[in-house]
């Protein structure tokens, strides 16, 4: 009978747990779904935090051995070169960067050029500094100063691919433009002051086939066999490989090494900053690069930027020659919605505007609400335009006060909202963008109307992310290239340009060029594919269309300064500048680990006096650096990781040694709650 008894009590006993687990889940769930009443009632919004805080339904996030808290706005100013790696003894690998692999190769040439070679006995160099494999120069001396004029001859005249030098008698000519896997006839032209051709010679130089990634890249759909661009670049997304083809559809340069998601950002002196591959933080959605190489279409590498927060769509001069605009992350919660200034010189920020500074309502209700997705300056206003893809809208904002000038979106969008009263009124009966890239203010009057302003916009027209809250949207099987026309005064906007183009559901651009009155749509994520188009204006004629083999980010000109090519190499002192996040000094006592860490999941090397960790992405949360006097803590355990596919990511983690003290460091760190001994050991002299 007690045997019974004793039974019954556990089997109530186990009856009461589980009712008891399944109310305390109910409670949980309730509380969510009370507290979203409750703010809902009260007029407030629930905002990303809170919902992290109740949810935790977050990957890679792992614990601390040291309870610190980095400061993510107090970052480590870097301006310096290779040379600072001296001040660091260590039996990790120390790798150059290409800048100063750049300047090797250069000291080379400048001896090579030494030599004495010829008019009639030139040297040829093929792809001088290994990265641009479709490039070659040309060393020669003259016993008088003369102007050089250097062709790559093209399939057809309207592809020759031609540029003109300073005159001088000491010549390096840059060639860019040669045909892979072909015998390029170059021709070469002596010219006097009244531009007459004194002299000239057909080179013929020979290149390697293309990558196995880049062959029959670009296909001709339709072309007229001329464009208003002699050569047009593509980038990004699945192009990891920078290339560049010609009108008729032909590759005339690209790079051999890779670039990072985005790709590359052209620059007013026809260098481009280019996304590298190396230097990584983690994100909410993705590991984002920090690093930004500076090149020129030889390959020469000039300067090395840090963005702290990482860099996604848009790195653009406020003015030529001027400050960065860069689009980056608080990573405070929200992801890629920070817009910086970064000084050109220094690589310091100079000015910071946080999208939940600007926008503060329903919205703000997950970690990528914003998805800013382009920047631009009017020096003029001193004012902005972004591309808040998330938002379906382009903002206008001072940048000095942060105050909102208007905002060009559909109205239903912001209505009832605190912000409606910024959206400009429409004029005219048109259909709206939704989920818009390229967002640019255009130099040009087209609309014969001085006092407005016209907006350019590539209109993906896919209602991803706002579909339940925007029930209006409907899928019409293409992306848009827009043009708006704007009236500031009058708070009005027209829509007068819409051509319609292959559907595109992220990334893509538009463009127009005054000189031709061409206007660009590129479609670069047309299921695993991109389509380029070049209109008429006017007529809204299709001029030109190929086919991109893979999808890409952007589409642009590439532009070509000869003189700037030839001129000598000659790097900033401190060409490696800019911000990083930096470990903190704590007073904490940590005891040695009693595990090692497993051979290969974790590799290290440093670049100037920047360590760099190599690892897969959110694995780990701190790396100490223990010292016989001091103890630094890099710690990003507070940056969760929303999607468990994205833990697959290798990642290079910068981080600054520029401001720890002298001291003989050993190497620890968390990883996936693991604390371990790296093994791995440096002296800060």
């Amino acid at each position: 009978m007690s045997k019974q008894k004793g039974i019954k009590k556990l089997l109530f006993l186990v009856v009461f747990l589980v009712v008891a687990v399944l109310f305390l889940s109910l409670c949980w769930k309730k509380r969510i779904g009370i507290y979203n009443t409750f703010m809902k009632l009260t007029g407030q919004e629930s905002n990303y935090e809170v919902l992290a805080n109740l949810k935790k339904n977050h990957y890679g996030y792992y614990k601390q051995e040291l309870k610190v808290t980095m400061d993510r706005e107090d970052n480590a100013k870097i301006q310096e070169n290779d040379s600072a790696s001296d001040d660091i003894e260590t039996a990790i690998s120390k790798e150059p960067t290409l800048v100063e692999t750049t300047a090797e190769i250069d000291q080379q040439l400048q001896s090579e050029q030494e030599q004495g070679y010829t008019w009639e006995e030139p040297m040829v160099i093929s792809n001088p500094y290994q990265i641009s494999p479709l490039t070659a120069v040309v060393l020669f001396d003259t016993d008088e100063e003369c102007t050089v004029r250097v062709t790559v001859k093209g399939k057809t005249e309207a592809v020759d691919i031609s540029g003109e030098l300073e005159k001088t008698t000491s010549h390096k000519v840059p060639v860019i433009g040669l045909y892979p896997g072909m015998d390029n006839r170059v021709v070469l032209e002596l010219l006097d002051d009244s531009g007459k051709v004194t002299d000239s010679q057909e080179i013929t130089i020979t290149t390697d086939t293309l990558p196995e990634t880049l062959q029959d890249v670009v296909t001709p759909v339709e072309t007229s066999g001329e464009s208003a661009y002699g050569l047009t670049m593509v980038y990004g997304q699945d192009t990891k490989y920078p290339l560049a083809y010609d009108s008729m559809g032909d590759v005339r340069w690209y790079m051999s090494r890779e670039a990072d998601n985005y790709g590359l950002y052209n620059l007013s002196n026809t260098h481009f900053l280019v996304q590298d591959t190396g230097g990584y933080v983690p994100s909410l959605g993705k590991p984002q690069t920090t690093n930004l190489y500076e090149f020129d279409y030889l390959g020469r590498a000039w300067n090395l930027y840090y963005v702290a927060g990482g860099t996604h769509h848009e790195v653009i001069e406020k003015e030529p020659g001027g400050n960065l605009l860069v689009l980056t992350s608080s990573l405070y919660y929200y992801e890629e919605d920070r817009i910086q200034e970064i000084d050109r010189n220094t690589g310091e920020v100079v000015n910071q505007l946080d999208m939940d500074e600007l926008i503060k309502c329903k919205y703000t209700d997950q970690g990528d609400w914003a998805h800013v997705n382009t920047v631009s300056y009017q020096p003029e206003e001193d004012t902005i335009i972004i591309s808040p893809r998330n938002l379906d809208s382009v903002i206008k904002v001072d940048w000095t006060t942060h105050e909102i000038k208007w905002i060009l979106c559909d109205p239903r969008f912001w209505e009832g909202t605190e912000y409606e009263k910024y959206v400009l009124k429409q004029d005219g009966d048109f259909v709206y963008h939704i989920q818009q890239h390229s967002a640019y203010q255009l130099n040009a009057d087209l609309d014969g109307n001085s006092d407005t302003v016209e907006i350019s916009i590539f209109d993906n027209h896919y209602g991803r992310v706002r579909r339940k809250q925007i029930d209006y949207y409907e899928r019409t099987g293409n992306s848009y290239v827009i043009v708006y026309s704007v009236d500031e005064k009058a708070g009005t906007v027209r829509q007068i340009k819409n051509l319609p183009v292959a559907f595109s559901k992220i990334t893509s651009n538009t463009a127009y060029d005054e000189e031709s009155n061409h206007i660009f749509g590129m479609s670069g994520h047309v299921k695993g594919h991109g389509v380029n188009y070049e209109f008429d204006y006017d007529t809204g004629e299709i001029l030109n269309q190929y086919k991109i083999k893979t999808s890409f980010y952007r589409s642009t000109e590439m532009k070509i300064d000869y003189n700037l090519l030839a001129a000598d190499f000659e790097p900033e002192t401190n060409y490696i500048k800019g911000e990083l996040w930096q470990p903190i000094e704590t007073n904490k006592s940590v005891s040695s680990p009693s595990q090692t860490l497993p051979d290969g999941e974790v590799a290290f090397r440093i670049t100037g006096k920047t360590l760099y960790v190599g690892t897969y992405d959110h694995r780990i949360s701190q790396i100490i650096f223990k010292g016989q006097e001091h103890t630094y803590v890099y710690d990003v355990s507070d940056i969760d990781l929303n999607n468990k596919n994205i833990l697959a990511f290798t990642e290079e983690i910068p981080v600054p040694l520029q401001n720890m003290e002298s001291d003989e460091y050993q190497i620890y760190m968390m990883y996936q709650d693991e604390f371990c001994d790296t093994q791995q050991s440096f002296k800060i002299k």
